[in-house]
């Protein structure tokens, strides 16, 4: 298993949940949106040379045009999940690059296992900001144990994984690849060892979402696997008159946008009689692990956050079945005394992660909507 590194600054004793404005880029889903333009990509046909090579099914054909019209439309806050052969996803990867260059989006990735091609458009913010505080308040609970049990000195190896992409190669030569929302990694006997990854996106897509989990943990042998998935409502839908908003009200919707969180942070954001984030109306945090005698992956629990709009966690700190031990390598004898000790979040770091991303998103998805990301 290969993979392109990348660590990101770390600083233990601050706790400022990371918002919209000083998220880091690493992260999945935290790239800022290309501007708009007036300048649509014509739509994409299948070339010649790609077709011969090509399984002869119909369905492979229109598959294939399928993700080549996606990623020419390449509309933010989308997921295209669709089967196709390795030769397929390789022409698809090519057509990508070809259109965008080598910019964060539209991701393409590739599931040897079930020869599943997923593509992402840009994401919400509340996506990105979910992933990196969510990693934020594990990296803090993990330093907080370790120097409790005066093994402080074992947090420097651990990196926080952002925009790391892990490709794994099977015996056919089809590259699987996978590119985490965040994560840890840690630095062992000379290597570096993926223990956790954490996947955050929307309930109406948990199939997938679980998918992708399944993924990291049988052919990437992540130790432990962390998803988060919130759930809008209503749905976000782009106002249908392109000229009813100019940059000049910018100001004005943030200022709107800022009131409405003091008074309501999960939502619903409106400016304008337009809704432009709804309410989070769920939010729930879901763990899964391998059993060490068995080797079958266990969902250890689901932990609501959110549940009809209200914030359903109390007390100081949520306790989602983490433990630092799943952290290291399952042979690190330094934690071995204290491998069953609790990782717990701190429950207003979540609130306040939760509330940053409605917000964040509201704006940016204004931002967009009059071209001026």
């Amino acid at each position: 298993m290969s993979q392109k590194r990348s660590s990101l600054a770390r600083a233990p004793a601050n706790i400022s949940v990371v918002t919209g404005k000083s998220a880091k880029k690493e992260y999945k889903g935290q790239t800022q949106s290309r501007p708009q333009t007036s300048v649509v990509p014509a739509p994409l046909a299948v070339p010649r040379s790609i077709t011969s090579a090509m399984t002869k099914s119909d369905n492979e054909l229109l598959f294939y045009q399928r993700a080549l019209d996606f990623i020419t439309a390449n509309e933010p806050e989308k997921r295209l999940d669709i089967r196709l052969s390795y030769k397929s996803f390789q022409a698809v990867e090519e057509q990508a690059l070809a259109l965008y260059g080598d910019e964060k989006y539209p991701l393409v990735e590739y599931s040897a296992t079930d020869s599943r091609v997923t593509i992402y458009t840009a994401p919400t913010a509340l996506h990105g900001s979910s992933a990196a505080n969510l990693q934020r308040a594990i990296d803090i609970a993990v330093y907080n144990v370790l120097v409790q049990h005066r093994k402080q000195e074992l947090f420097d190896r651990i990196v926080a994984v952002g925009e790391s992409t892990y490709d794994s190669v099977d015996e056919q030569g089809r590259r699987s690849t996978k590119t985490p929302d965040a994560g840890f990694k840690y630095c062992y006997d000379g290597r570096t060892v993926l223990t956790i990854i954490m996947e955050v996106g929307v309930s109406e897509g948990y199939t997938q979402l679980k998918a992708d989990i399944m993924l990291w943990m049988n052919e990437f042998h992540c130790r432990t696997a962390i998803l988060l998935y919130n759930k809008e409502s209503p749905k976000f839908v782009s106002p249908s008159n392109t000229d009813a908003y100019s940059i000049n009200e910018r100001p004005a919707l943030v200022e709107a946008m800022n009131q409405i969180g003091q008074t309501n942070p999960l939502g619903p954001y409106r400016y304008r009689g337009h809704t432009w984030f709804g309410m989070l109306d769920t939010a729930v945090i879901e763990v899964f692990k391998r059993d060490q005698n068995t080797g079958t992956v266990d969902n250890t629990g689901k932990y609501h956050v959110v549940q009809n709009g209200q914030m359903v966690i109390q007390g100081d700190n949520l306790d989602i079945g983490l433990t630092i031990g799943d952290v290291f390598p399952q042979n690190e004898e330094a934690i071995r005394d204290i491998q069953d000790e609790s990782v717990q979040l701190g429950i207003n770091f979540v609130r306040n992660m939760l509330a940053y991303g409605t917000h964040d998103t509201a704006v940016s998805r204004f931002n967009h909507f009059i071209g001026e990301d």
